[in-house]
């Protein structure tokens, strides 16, 4: 009985920790508590950690409140509570009717399932109902309980959050717009192709060799925002690079309903987003043209990782333009062998790993007495030159000539229009991240205006 009454005391005390690490947000303590629980002998039953959904509630809020502050990547940390919720069962709970039924409804939509299945991987319906009905709620109750300095009107507040801040902000230093309908692209693809095929035609008859893959052509964008009380317009110019071959590939499911896809469409090359003018459009399952792109200066801010080789291409490369620049044999033979072993062959390498691998060959060579008692200039000649090999192999390619070579190995098969975006990315999110996440959290404002509207048609019934 006493060894009992222990292991429910230790029981108690498991689950209260629980409970103070969802508090104050500590997730990944929780994780280990979970993970521990075999060593206390204690079968978790989440059903038995109490809030939890007050402290869910309140560490998505929380975010919340970050957002409302300017502190938009909150964002990213909502989707990935949700993650963690949804990973560790913790919105499991017998739904009421009316929530089965709410979860059947919203089941029969496609891109909301294929997106929440994209962002969280298998969900429950416990989880769908949290999503659709719980979060929503929550959100919307927050907005009308808390002050806010730019709206002191609450409807002015929820139109603007949904008609217009998914279609302008920054996040994770990457600036997104919606600049207007996939239709508009299209239409204009169209005409500016037709152009380019009869001035084709004329070549050919010429015997001009045509060699041109690609077409240049500007949009006027107008661009709705708030402001003063009063709905404002803005006109902004593009120039985007576009391959027909990519758009006439894909000009089906891009145009399509009900296709869950982001598809590569242009590089702006004029008016765009990031540095020098520059951005890149895909589409939208909901037919919009979004461009993103880096909101720093800096060129190298845009990470496009394609310049990537296996092991064994790398160092055959390597081994080519040590020979070209005349490099000992002895040393290229010791480089050679000494990368061939600490190089992993199942990673990638590309150009954040040219100073890694510099840095290693040095401590290497400086290993040996030769190099040790070597004249310095020599040494520097010599590090030089195998800096430059690195370099000729790894450089990082302008930008344009990275679209240009990414539309052509759609044209070969070789990447998917649609992952495009999975490939361009900075400090580790994205623009695929960014697209999915600003998809799902269009279905969210949504449903919260729907509160509003249903709660303000209450209202004027019952007055």
């Amino acid at each position: 009985m006493k060894r009992s009454d222990e292991m429910y005391e230790r029981e108690d005390k498991y689950y209260d920790e629980l409970t103070k690490c969802l508090k104050i947000g500590s997730l990944d303590h929780f994780k280990k508590l979970l993970n521990y629980s075999i060593d206390y002998n204690i079968f978790v039953d989440v059903r038995k950690i109490p809030r939890r959904f007050e402290l869910i509630s309140q560490l998505l809020l929380g975010c919340t409140e970050r957002v409302s502050t300017g502190e938009i990547s909150a964002l990213g940390e909502q989707i990935n509570i949700l993650r963690f919720c949804n990973e560790n069962g913790l919105l499991e709970k017998e739904l009421t009717e009316y929530e089965k039924i709410s979860v059947n409804k919203i089941k029969k939509d496609k891109l909301f399932l294929a997106n929440i299945i994209d962002l969280f991987g298998r969900v429950t319906d416990s989880f769908i109902s949290y999503i659709y009905l719980g979060l929503p709620r929550d959100l919307y109750d927050n907005f009308m309980r808390r002050p806010n300095e730019y709206f002191s009107d609450r409807e002015e507040l929820l139109y603007y959050i949904k008609n217009y801040f998914f279609n302008n902000y920054s996040i994770y230093g990457l600036v997104v717009r919606n600049l207007g309908s996939i239709k508009q692209f299209i239409n204009t693809f169209n005409k500016n192709y037709t152009s380019f095929k009869n001035q084709e035609d004329k070549e050919r008859l010429s015997s001009v060799e045509v060699s041109k893959k690609f077409i240049e052509f500007n949009i006027i964008y107008r661009t709705f925002y708030s402001g003063d009380e009063e709905e404002h317009e803005y006109r902004n110019i593009k120039k985007h690079l576009v391959s027909p071959e990519n758009i006439l590939r894909n000009l089906d499911d891009i145009s399509t309903k009900d296709n869950y896809n982001f598809y590569s469409l242009s590089m702006v090359l004029l008016g765009g987003l990031g540095p020098q003018g520059l951005g890149f459009t895909y589409s939208t399952p909901k037919g919009e043209i979004i461009e993103i792109c880096s909101d720093q200066k800096e060129a190298e801010a845009i990470i496009i990782e394609f310049k990537q080789f296996q092991k064994r291409k790398f160092l055959r490369k390597l081994e080519k333009e040590l020979a070209n620049l005349d490099i000992n044999i002895d040393i290229r033979e010791e480089i050679f062998n000494y990368l061939s072993e600490i190089l992993d062959p199942k990673k990638l390498i590309n150009y954040h790993h040219k100073d890694v691998i510099i840095r290693n060959i040095k401590e290497y060579l400086y290993q040996f007495d030769e190099f040790q008692h070597q004249n310095k200039s020599d040494l520097k000649n010599l590090f030089r030159d195998i800096s430059q090999a690195i370099s000729i192999i790894l450089r990082k390619i302008r930008l344009k000539d990275q679209f240009i070579t990414r539309m052509d190995l759609v044209a070969k098969d070789k990447i998917k229009s649609e992952d495009i975006a999975k490939l361009t990315s900075l400090k580790g999110k994205s623009h695929y991240d960014v697209l999915r996440e600003r998809f799902f959290f269009q279905y969210i404002v949504d449903w919260i205006y729907q509160i509003y509207l249903k709660e303000k048609s209450i209202f004027k019934k019952e007055f």
